[in-house]
């Protein structure tokens, strides 16, 4: 019976060489199985399916340590708790070689594991639905007051193009207290000069303290911009994408950051049932403009998905109030696709507080790709590799991610866990962990420190 089994888990080792942890996966490849077991260990509370796949197989075949079939049967638990679309087929292998108290103690420590993995891809993708922002809120004041940032002179001269995604605090006179870049391309270039425009931004006087953030884009001319996004292409099909799927977790950062460029006409969830082996091509990310649609204007945000017959399939309310339900039919809408609605607002790109129109609406149609086309994925997948930028960034939109840097004592995390308990009027509990995040090396602006004396 054993010599079946290993006989059949001789399938699974295939899977091995496509390591989410480049490393290991060169560690297994070497038969430095102990090393290779430690590193894949490391990555499994990241929510990582595939290191917690490998230390299945790995288990099953005494790779590394004796062989154990029971924690073999958790490891398989557990990727299929991540995803994991071939765990199924371990747990298959595995049911007959166990009895039920065994696998009945396996599912009891799954349960235990649950608590200490960042969720799986789908999960927080899931929880996300259920708001438009997990940091945000619609109760925070408008913007009376915005000035542009200054294009840096180097970047011009080389014509690099990118974006800056800024998180900033706003005390209750409407002044911007404090402003961090958390996420930018190329990284370090448009830091600066966001986050000093964004210190000169007004909203209106409020009743407290409130936490956003904005990506600001810097882009030259038409021409220059093709040119630009051609160059970033190119990047992406001969450097980036071999590596990141090899596992290099540096590389799926940075295919994360090329493709959060190139496809400016994303926006909603990804579609997790889309997956290709193929590289996208320049032309798969054809800039999709938005429209604007006579009607009576209302004041939510939603994602829309409507048939052939223009009925509305799907209705994803992003924020404030949507007069559509599930079934109407949208004759605004010429063709079945999913798309975006929100407000026209009137004062875009002019620099003033928004306008939004009373008699139209903003609709743009959002092209569907294979999750690997698109930056969450990537970005999820360094993230789950154990690349701590990748996580920071995550951690702007997904509890998960943010709680587990906590834990782990990061100190941006901690700084700006600090800065949200300081908005809910928590002072005591604020001020406890600012003196933590300091300890752990955040970097206080005096004006950040004097709202914490």
């Amino acid at each position: 019976m054993l010599k079946q089994l290993l006989l059949s888990s001789a399938l699974l080792t295939s899977f091995l060489v496509q390591a989410d942890f480049y490393q290991a996966g060169q560690l297994y490849q070497q038969q430095q199985y102990q090393q290779a077991k430690a590193e894949f260990e490391r990555l499994v509370p990241l929510g990582n399916e595939l290191a917690a796949f490998n230390l299945a197989v790995m288990a099953m075949k005494g790779q590394g340590m004796e062989q154990d079939l029971s924690l073999a049967y958790l490891y398989f638990l557990i990727a299929a708790e991540l995803d994991h679309p071939n765990a199924k087929s371990g747990l298959d292998i595995l049911d007959t070689e166990l009895n039920t108290e065994q696998k009945q103690r396996a599912h009891q420590e799954l349960a235990l594991w649950k608590n200490k993995l960042v969720p799986s891809y789908a999960t927080m993708l899931e929880q996300r639905k259920s708001a438009s922002a997990l940091f945000d809120h619609n109760t925070q004041p408008e913007v009376i007051e915005r000035i542009e940032p200054k294009y840096p002179v180097s970047a011009a001269r080389k014509g690099t193009q990118g974006f800056a995604l800024v998180r900033f605090l706003i005390d209750e006179q409407g002044e911007v207290v404090y402003a961090k870049t958390q996420h930018s391309f190329p990284a370090g270039v448009f830091d600066e000069v966001s986050e000093q425009a964004l210190r000169q931004w007004r909203y209106q006087p409020s009743s407290g303290k409130s936490i956003r953030r904005i990506t600001l884009d810097y882009s030259l001319a038409v021409d220059g911009q093709e040119q630009w996004r051609k160059k970033l292409m190119q990047s992406l099909i001969k450097d980036s994408w071999p590596a990141a799927r090899a596992g290099v977790a540096y590389s799926q950062y940075t295919n994360a950051i090329l493709l959060n460029y190139l496809d400016q006409s994303s926006s909603g969830a990804v579609d997790l049932n889309l997956s290709t082996q193929e590289l996208p091509q320049l032309s798969d990310f054809k800039v999709e403009k938005a429209r604007a649609v006579p009607m009576q204007a209302f004041s939510g945000t939603a994602l829309l998905k409507v048939n052939q017959q223009k009925k509305l399939e799907q209705l994803t309310v992003l924020s404030g109030e949507v007069p559509f339900t599930q079934g109407d039919t949208l004759s605004f809408i010429s063709k079945a696709g999913d798309y975006k609605i929100a407000p026209w607002d009137l004062n875009h790109t002019t620099g003033k507080a928004p306008l939004h129109a009373k008699d139209k609406m903003y609709l743009k149609l959002i092209r569907k790709h294979p999750k690997e086309w698109t930056d969450e994925f990537w970005l999820d997948q360094a993230a789950r590799n154990g690349l701590l930028e990748a996580q920071q960034a995550r951690a702007l939109f997904d509890k998960g991610w943010m709680n587990y840097l906590q834990e782990q004592k990061d100190p941006v995390a901690l700084g700006w866990q600090a800065i949200e308990l300081l908005t809910e009027k928590k002072t005591d509990e604020a001020k406890a962990v600012f003196d933590k995040a300091k300890a752990a090396g955040f970097l206080a602006t005096p004006e950040l420190e004097v709202l914490f004396q």
